[in-house]
């Protein structure tokens, strides 16, 4: 099935939201906003009892610093800023769960972008697994959450499809790559650079 985030396809959020059942959830983004991890901690984490994300970028230091609110919330306005501040609460409290790890390569950068759910039931009753591939991110963008001027595509199915397994097992290697951390290296503005633990 094709998800898109500007016809009338279905949306990721909305194929998420339907067909996210008891199990666990595998996510690779290049990007991610705090609005969309606001969304999988309202309509995903009563059911999931395990998170893995590969996460591309953790950090993102911006020289125009006055524009970081604009640049995350696209406007900054004083009722965007209270809605940003309960979203940010929200995904803080979702990444503190002991159910949900994440990982970002070094020194390489994860362009890619996949969403993978599986059953305990997997392979025995695989309608109940699905995935996702595609272009969107992990932002209210990508996942059709909210409008853009972005042009996002991407391709939906369940377990039964023999791409699930392939993808699954894709999965499986890049979060056991030897470049995937729990850390970000940055450089500082004094030029010295740190490890940024992302939870």
């Amino acid at each position: 099935m094709l998800l898109d985030n500007e016809n009338q396809n279905k949306k990721v959020h909305e194929w998420i939201t339907d067909h996210t059942a008891k199990g666990q959830m595998s996510i690779v983004t290049g990007y991610f906003t705090i609005g969309a991890l606001a969304f999988l901690a309202r309509y995903t984490q009563d059911k999931v009892n395990s998170y893995r994300f590969v996460l591309g970028d953790i950090v993102n230091f911006d020289a125009n610093r006055e524009r970081s609110l604009d640049l995350l919330n696209e406007n900054i306005s004083i009722e965007a800023a209270l809605k940003l501040g309960q979203l940010a609460r929200e995904a803080v409290a979702f990444l503190e769960l002991e159910k949900v790890e994440a990982k970002t390569l070094e020194p390489n950068f994860c362009h890619a972008k996949a969403y993978i759910f599986k059953t305990p039931s997997s392979g025995v009753d695989p309608k109940n697994d699905y995935y996702i591939t595609g272009s969107s991110n992990l932002t209210e963008a990508g996942i059709g959450l909210k409008k853009t001027n972005n042009i996002e595509l991407n391709t939906a199915n369940f377990g039964a499809d023999a791409q699930f397994r392939e993808i699954t097992e894709w999965f499986e290697t890049l979060w056991n790559r030897p470049q995937a951390h729990t850390y970000k290296t940055v450089k500082l503005d004094n030029g010295k650079t740190t490890q940024l633990r992302f939870i």
